[in-house]
């Protein structure tokens, strides 16, 4: 049953949600002022502070976006890939679907109690889609299982986007010296509000877990070393992303440029950017990808500009030092790059026959190329094929090590704990299987919003694995430990047993996950 009148008091002021089966939730609530207009580029707004009571029933508009520029690509859009992919993630963020505007920057919330004490963990979730695309609103993103089940806080949070949230103007125009990454300053902005809120919310502004998956890991890694951020971060869940590809202010003036020498604007006079509108900025960069291919697109990068990004939390020295009492979890999807397989449709087909010649390409031997294949042939289904194993061994040349080396960097630093996982659930897809992004509904404890997932022979234990999933990432947030009824004990990592976690119907706990590839990959 869904009540009205459920009200909370802001900092700002008053907002009223709504009360679905004893959970309260408000959505649609702005953190700060909307970045149209003059704020346009700069850094988020204080939010200003209202009389009466506003309705927080409705989810704010997603950012204008682009799709990642190689799903916009004809040598990707002219083949069935895309659909579907697009068909797995049914439930997921439709930016075709929702409203965009430059009036974006909100929260989400469900909790089950407002101003009781309860002090429950706080969870605040930033979306994937790389630094481009994505948004908070979907019944992936839907807080109200993990509120019930689980009393916690849940929150989820928008923020800008590509050019409107990484275009670096900082070396053009004084008026944008602190405008670098402004959409990283908006997530730090959302965490101020959500602590200094918390206790109206029935959360413990002490006890505050941050997740996201791909583009969101990043997010999530980049705000456990952010100045910006510091007191709001005390655990960290890091799902399919990283922390890296930043650039020099130079170079980013340099990506910059492209856009304005694209529109004819010279560089001493960027404020013409405020003539377009945010749509016309949108089609300019489409326009511009449209003349590039793979490896050459326009993007806007994270710029290292020493203030809002001064850190890297796994370098093992000053920026680990910095972000050594967060609680990280860590990890990935068994088969995150067939990602990589969407962006290169072709490798969808290989066969076994052609395969040692396209892991020569990778700049492997021959007879090393015939030791991957068997090492694969060991760890991988008894239905695999040939893309299984390239994708597999690009995914362990990636996500495998990037996890040891997230752990040794922080150990040399004497950090909090780290716990590491592999989700091995597959969909029913034969394409697909446990590929990029699957994880998120199960996270959430939403498989049931995710019919892609499951089909009628594998629905119950489909639910089985969002309930024990949800569980973990609640443990995680509650205890700084994932361990749960609905799976072994879980471990933290080290370099002696390197304990991960295999996420399935019936979940594992494994020492030394792919150990002979590990040793491979790391020699």
């Amino acid at each position: 049953m869904i009540k009205d009148g459920a009200i909370i008091n802001t900092k700002e002021g008053k907002l009223e949600g709504v009360c679905i089966d004893g959970i309260y939730r408000f959505i649609g609530v702005r953190y700060a002022e909307p970045s149209w207009g003059e704020n346009r580029f700069m850094p988020p707004q204080p939010l200003k502070p209202w009389e009466g009571i506003r309705s927080a029933k409705e989810y704010a508009p997603i950012c204008w976006q682009t799709d990642t520029p190689r799903m916009e690509d004809k040598e990707v859009t002219s083949t069935d890939i895309p659909s579907l992919y697009g068909k797995l993630l049914t439930g997921n963020t439709d930016p075709s679907a929702c409203e965009q505007s430059e009036d974006c920057l909100a929260v989400n919330i469900w909790t089950a109690g407002l101003r009781d004490g309860r002090k429950r963990p706080i969870m605040v979730w930033f979306h994937g889609g790389g630094y481009i695309a994505g948004g908070a609103p979907c019944n992936w993103h839907d807080g109200w299982n993990m509120a019930k089940k689980q009393d916690v806080v849940l929150v989820s949070v928008g923020h800008r986007l590509g050019i409107f949230g990484y275009l670096y103007l900082g070396l053009f125009d004084e008026r944008y010296k602190d405008s670098a990454n402004v959409g990283h300053q908006d997530m730090a902005a959302a965490l101020r509000w959500i602590k200094e809120n918390a206790e109206e919310l029935g959360g413990d502004p002490d006890n505050i877990t941050i997740f996201g998956q791909s583009g969101g890991g990043g997010k999530v890694a980049a705000l456990m070393a952010m100045p910006l951020a510091k007191g709001c971060v005390h655990k960290a869940i890091i799902q399919s992303g990283g922390f890296g590809g930043l650039v020099t202010k130079e170079k980013g003036a340099e990506v910059a440029k492209q856009l304005l020498d694209h529109l004819g604007i010279d560089t001493g006079n960027v404020r013409e950017l405020l003539k377009y509108s945010a749509e016309e900025l949108i089609e300019a960069t489409r326009a511009i990808n449209r003349t590039r291919t793979n490896g050459n697109y326009f993007v806007c990068p994270l710029v290292k500009d020493g203030e809002v990004i001064r850190y890297d939390p796994f370098d093992g020295a000053e920026g680990s030092e910095y972000s050594k009492d967060v609680i990280l979890m860590s990890g990935y999807t068994r088969d995150d790059a067939k990602l990589q397989a969407l962006f290169n449709p072709p490798v969808f087909s290989y066969t076994m026959e052609e395969l040692p010649e396209k892991l020569m390409g990778l700049g492997y031997t021959s007879e090393e190329a015939e030791k991957i294949i068997s090492m694969y042939e060991k760890v991988l289904p008894e239905d695999h094929d040939a893309c299984d194993i390239y994708t597999g061994l690009l995914q362990d040349r990636n996500a495998l090590i990037a996890n040891i080396n997230r752990y040794e960097a922080r150990a040399k630093v004497g950090a909090a704990p780290m716990y590491n996982y592999v989700f091995c659930r597959e969909a029913p897809s034969r394409m697909m299987k446990a590929i990029h992004g699957v994880e998120v509904p199960f996270v959430f404890d939403n498989a049931v919003y995710a019919p892609e997932m499951w089909n009628a022979d594998t629905r119950v234990t489909a639910m089985q694995v969002s309930e024990a999933t949800g569980a973990a990432w609640a443990a995680f947030a509650r205890t700084g430990n994932p361990s749960n009824p609905y799976m072994p004990a879980w471990k933290p990592y080290d370099n002696v047993d390197r304990y991960t976690m295999s996420i399935d119907v019936e979940c594992e706990l494994v020492s030394d996950y792919r150990k002979e590839i590990r040793k491979f990959l790391g020699r």
